[in-house]
């Protein structure tokens, strides 16, 4: 079974690169995933025992950031290795884990290079971030006796109809698991039901909560052109989102010229669309990276990092892959600030944590476009709501927090 999966993915992985290297995705160092470092990198890689931890992509990123920092606290003697996946993600990691962590790319799933990254960074524990699921590095690390620990576990709803196609091979390699935190009891239900061994499984919740924002760069600041200017962020947008929020923008604005909007797609490669989306309209559109100060338009968000700190500035937020695309993206960012926060019908991929947020009237979920233009238009004249909905949006991530601490404990004795 594992030499037809080896094959597929090399068959896959020979199909990839060339698209990696058309598209422009294939970053420095992209080479290590296959197992191929210099002299220097090795001898950085075994310079200490290691602690391993993986993250596919900037939201893992994000969640892993705050958890590294407890584990340098509670595990000094350990170096810490950060592997990601794609390069948005890495690049992300090198900038915020710079001093925490030696962060390379994590290894393509096939056996020789799972064995070569096993091999040369021999860890004391892995631990993977909500739910990578890698057979041929499982099964090397499991050989090799090295706690395999997955942290922030979720199960989305088109993961598990997928997972469960293929359960009859999933359940040898979930159960090489040692702990499977995961976030809520339907994700634990689901991994249990996908094969993992019960007694493995604990609800420890989500470490998004936990992940609260430092002090906001000052990135963002210096472009409000005036005390009465107000932000409305649009973030992680996808396509066919932008054009619902200029239609409501358009008409906000022109009795309500206070308001600014600032967009932040979701993928950065799709600004020069977006751009020309809101030329055609005859309205301006002006890069983050390249504002000035009293330059108005709208923003339009061409690099990474800055999503927290324009959170943290806004007024009133909308959270894409909502209103079309489906799955939704993290809330927790803008309600740690207290903010007015707005979605669409489709966040199936965050189900429990929005129940959280309507539960306590923190969160104005809409149905489709319409509603979402009435919704946006009232909160806009409604400063009161807004406060209201922020400040109870605060309550809720005071109330969540602790999945961190509760994940630490049960890995603990992994380090005894």
């Amino acid at each position: 079974m594992f030499l037809l999966y080896d094959l597929i993915f090399l068959l896959y992985a020979l199909v990839y690169l060339p698209y990696l290297i058309v598209t422009g995705r294939g970053y420095t160092g992209f080479k290590m995933r296959f197992g191929l470092f210099s002299p220097q990198a090795e001898k950085e890689i075994k310079a200490k025992t290691n602690i391993w931890v993986h993250a596919v992509s900037v939201g893992e990123v994000m969640v892993v950031d705050g958890f590294i920092d407890q584990l340098r606290k509670n595990y000094p003697s350990y170096q810490l290795i950060a592997t990601v996946t794609t390069k948005t993600g890495y690049e992300l990691a090198c900038q915020r884990l710079k001093g925490k962590a030696l962060v390379i790319p994590s290894p393509i799933d096939l056996s020789f290079v799972a064995t070569r990254f096993v091999s040369l960074i021999d860890p004391k524990v892995y631990i993977a971030v909500e739910t990578e699921i890698w057979p041929n590095l499982y099964r090397k690390l499991y050989r090799k006796k090295i706690p395999l620990v997955v942290i922030n576990g979720r199960i989305s709803d088109n993961s598990f109809g997928r997972y469960k196609a293929i359960r009859f091979f999933l359940k040898g390699i979930l159960n090489q698991v040692q702990v499977w935190c995961m976030q809520s009891h339907r994700d634990a239900q689901r991994i249990v039901e996908l094969g993992a061994e019960p007694s493995r499984v604990v609800v420890t919740g989500n470490i998004k909560f936990d992940d609260l924002p430092k002090e906001a760069d000052a990135s963002a600041s210096n472009f409000v052109s005036s005390k009465d200017e107000l932000w409305w962020v649009a973030g992680s947008t996808h396509p066919g989102e932008e054009d619902i929020v200029l239609d409501v923008y358009e008409k906000i604005s022109k009795d309500n010229p206070q308001w600014r909007l600032i967009i932040a797609p979701r993928h950065i490669e799709r600004v020069p669309q977006i751009i020309e989306l809101i030329n055609r309209r005859g309205l301006k559109a002006v890069k983050f990276s390249s504002v000035d100060v009293n330059e108005n338009g709208i923003i339009v968000v061409d690099t990474i990092g800055h999503l927290r700190s324009l959170y943290a500035k806004a007024s009133l937020v909308f959270v894409g892959k909502s209103l079309c695309v489906g799955g939704g993206h993290n809330v927790i960012e803008p309600a740690f600030y207290g903010k007015a926060i707005v979605i669409g019908p489709r966040f199936e991929n965050f189900r429990d944590i929005i129940a959280c947020f309507k539960e306590a009237h923190a969160i104005v979920q809409v149905e489709d476009a319409h509603a979402f233009e009435i919704a946006v238009k009232e909160l806009c004249a409604d400063p009161f709501k807004r406060a209201s909905l922020g400040s109870a949006a605060k309550e809720v991530i005071v109330a969540n927090q602790g999945a961190t601490k509760r994940s630490l404990e049960h890995m603990s004795g992994f380090f005894k």
